[in-house]
């Protein structure tokens, strides 16, 4: 567990130059030291309402993967979208609705799987967000994630039925053992896109964003990433991203507030470099500038909006 120690060692060190008190397994008291800035509404009542109990627990942690995802991206949830989409290699559309802890049932009885985020275009595409911070670097997978059998209890497979053969073939060798994997979660994948297409057909990206690291675990949990790119690529847009990758991105594209990317780079991205391969820019987002400037680490008041942030417990 030596990837993932480090990276919650790095969030220790952030919490106590930043004067942020937590205990002995790295939780702080209330979610809000947590955060950046309070979480709106429409994020309080998601991350609220979804399975992993993330306000009552998880997220008071340092090393959360649901407080990483809530300082990354509600800080969009209020403000033009084209500069985070523009980080995700997603150039001349608009972002209508962020939304985080997404539910896309599937065709089977139980808890739909949830993703993360999902930005919704005015085009009508989803671009679904399973994000990763340490679960990929300090955790083995073999053994524990698992399909059961109701996903292979029909006549016609569930992934074949909408429009995945690679995906089906990709499923069923799991399921027979086939496929060896440490660190990276193929069957929570497998299910995530049989749920965004059972409710959206062909019109989503799955996007998988994960922390990268430069250790052992990182570099294994990457060639696993590959393997599975490469069995499901014909099927449909899939995307491995690291966090690093699009947070260098927003740091030279579009008009983005500093103090968010202060806050950011001072606490997640200031010493890890990404062994993700970047895409090349365009001469466009090359040239963008970053506007605002609060100082690292502070917190401000959002702009006037329709939706308000809430303060967590209010």
């Amino acid at each position: 567990m030596k990837d993932a120690r480090t990276v919650r060692d790095g969030q220790r060190f952030w919490a106590i130059e930043n004067g942020v008190p937590f205990d002995s397994l790295g939780y702080v008291d209330d979610v809000e030291m947590n955060l950046r800035e309070p979480l709106f509404a429409a994020a309080l009542q998601a991350f609220g309402k979804g399975a992993g109990s993330e306000l009552a627990k998880h997220m008071r942690a340092l090393h959360s993967s649901s407080a990483l995802v809530a300082n990354f991206f509600d800080h969009w949830t209020s403000r033009d979208k084209a500069s985070l989409l523009s980080a995700f290699s997603i150039n001349g559309k608009e972002a209508d609705l962020l939304e985080f802890e997404v539910r896309f049932p599937t065709e089977l009885g139980g808890t739909p799987p949830h993703l993360d985020v999902v930005m919704w275009l005015s085009s009508g595409e989803a671009i679904a967000v399973e994000s990763k911070f340490t679960e990929h670097l300090g955790r083995s997978t073999r053994g524990k994630s698992r399909f059961a059998p109701s996903y292979f209890a029909r006549p016609r497979g569930l992934w074949e039925k909408q429009g995945l053969p690679a995906c089906q073939v990709f499923a069923e060798e799991l399921n027979a053992g086939l496929h060896r994997f440490e660190f990276l979660d193929p069957w929570q994948l497998l299910k995530h896109v049989l749920g965004l297409a059972n409710v959206l057909g062909q019109s989503f990206r799955l996007v998988y964003l994960y922390y990268d690291h430069p250790e052992e675990r990182a570099q294994q949990h990457q060639m696993e990433l590959q393997r599975f790119t490469d069995a499901v690529r014909d099927d449909f847009n899939f995307e491995p991203l690291a966090y690093q990758t699009v947070y260098d991105r927003l740091s030279t594209c579009g008009e983005v507030d500093r103090g968010y990317l202060d806050y950011l780079g001072g606490r997640y991205f200031s010493d890890v470099p990404s062994t993700d391969v970047a895409v090349p820019r365009s001469e466009e987002t090359s040239i963008c500038r970053v506007a605002g400037s609060d100082g690292a680490g502070k917190r401000r008041k959002m702009d006037a909006t329709p939706s308000s942030p809430v303060a967590v417990g209010s």
